[in-house]
């Protein structure tokens, strides 16, 4: 029998001939039907993984908040675990002028769960423990999460209510109670704002203040802020220092050319370097250089330029503490940088500019020959270049102790901010959890 003959047969065996029209869109329907069934229940169990995936690596779902009242608008600058998995910080902050109480008193916090929906439900993780820290007033806030266990891989709902300054409900506005922040209804009421994150996702970032026994504010501040700050302004000196290098080589072969370059058996005697910058060395090996990339380079100067700091920024970082090597004995930091801010500007430049460019026969080339002089122009360039490299140096340096050295103290200065005058709020009301 033909294939032809065959389908007939079969086609006249299960009624899918032209003389049984329905039994065969019956039959079609459902092949249709089922292969409906498959594909959706595939692209629902694609979605399913695809859900569960991002709730497994997913650490943070609001990188931006507003207050609900007074429309304050902030970041979230992520959220941060030990190893273990049992204790998360969510850093935020708003900007540095904003209008913000100061005290960790004013603040308290709500903990809800959340579907994939985002729809509230109970926390799954057990034995939370919170507390909320103000960093002094760099407008930086944290929430620190405490669990007696690593942390499930769950959306968290964290809602923080402000009640001083920055509401203008000035009633008492801590007595709700978790479930009623779950509808929504007190952020008509109340200035606070909410953060969605999932602590016991991977996508966390884990930091050393998190390992300690007791947590320390500053070491957080500096683990998420100060550290990424420091590390370019560390990478902006070494850049300096590579680029003062370069000048300094180019002295030596302009100084070289003094002896080289001559007009009619006349050539340029080395001028008289002003004193701040004469004896300086760029010691040691650039990154580039280092068998490991790691930069030793170091500026040897006899001189500190005005408003400039001496100071040798490889050997410590900002959380050891910088002002406490160059204060001197019985000065507070505040008055040491505001007499920094008060000597007088740096000179180096014009007395370079100033320099005498003497020839070998005693003559001034500046002064005793016109600039426009054709025959002495080899001299006049000579003259400008090794200038040139002097003004370039000097200036380089004046960037790299009085303007760069001086942002690293800054944040030296922001940290001891945090240790003065930062807050903390741990009682037991202050984070209501849905169990």
């Amino acid at each position: 029998m033909g294939i032809k003959d065959k389908a007939l047969a079969f086609g006249k065996k299960f009624k899918l001939d032209s003389h049984h029209a329905i039994e065969r869109f019956g039959v079609f329907f459902g092949v249709f039907a089922l292969t409906g069934v498959i594909v959706i229940g595939g692209a629902g169990a694609s979605a399913f993984k695809a859900s569960n995936d991002s709730l497994s690596h997913t650490a943070l779902y609001t990188e931006k908040f507003e207050t609900s009242k007074t429309s304050l608008k902030g970041d979230v600058d992520g959220v941060y675990t030990n190893k273990q998995g049992d204790k998360a910080l969510v850093m935020m902050h708003f900007p540095a002028k904003a209008q913000i109480s100061y005290n960790a008193a004013d603040y308290q916090a709500y903990l809800l769960g959340s579907d994939k929906n985002l729809n509230s439900e109970d926390v799954t993780t057990g034995g939370i423990k919170g507390s909320i820290h103000v960093f002094g007033s760099t407008g930086y806030v944290g929430v620190l999460l405490d669990a007696d266990k690593p942390f499930e891989k769950q959306v968290l709902n964290l809602t923080i209510r402000a009640n001083a300054e920055l509401s203008h409900d000035e009633r008492k506005q801590d007595q709700s109670s978790a479930d009623e922040v779950a509808n929504d209804a007190t952020f008509t009421k109340y200035d606070q704002w909410r953060v969605l994150f999932n602590p016991g996702a991977t996508g966390t970032t884990t930091i050393p203040a998190l390992e300690a026994v007791s947590f320390d504010p500053a070491q957080a501040y500096y683990d998420v802020v100060l550290k990424a700050e420091e590390k370019t302004i560390r990478d902006e000196l070494d850049q300096k220092l590579v680029a003062m290098r370069v000048n300094l080589t180019q002295i030596q072969a302009y100084t070289s050319d003094l002896e080289t370059t001559k007009v009619d058996g006349l050539f340029l005697r080395p001028p008289s370097v002003p004193t701040s910058i004469a004896d300086d060395k760029i010691t040691g090996v650039s990154a580039a250089e280092a068998k490991d990339g790691v930069s030793t380079l170091t500026l040897e100067t006899n001189h500190v330029v005005p408003g400039g700091f001496d100071l040798n920024w490889r050997a410590g970082n900002v959380y050891d503490g910088y002002l406490d090597v160059l204060v001197p004995s019985g000065q507070s930091y505040v008055e040491f940088l505001s007499k920094k801010r008060s000597e007088d500007s740096d000179s180096t430049s014009q007395q370079i500019s100033d320099m005498t460019w003497t020839l070998s026969n005693g003559s001034n080339l500046k002064s005793d020959y016109q600039s426009s002089d054709v025959t002495m122009r080899p001299l006049t360039y000579v003259m400008n270049n090794l200038s040139q490299a002097y003004q370039d140096y000097a200036r380089g340096k004046s960037v790299y102790q009085s303007e760069l050295l001086l942002d690293l103290l800054r944040l030296d200065v922001k940290l001891r901010d945090v240790q003065s005058n930062g807050s903390m709020r741990d009682d037991a009301d202050f984070l209501k959890t849905l169990y």
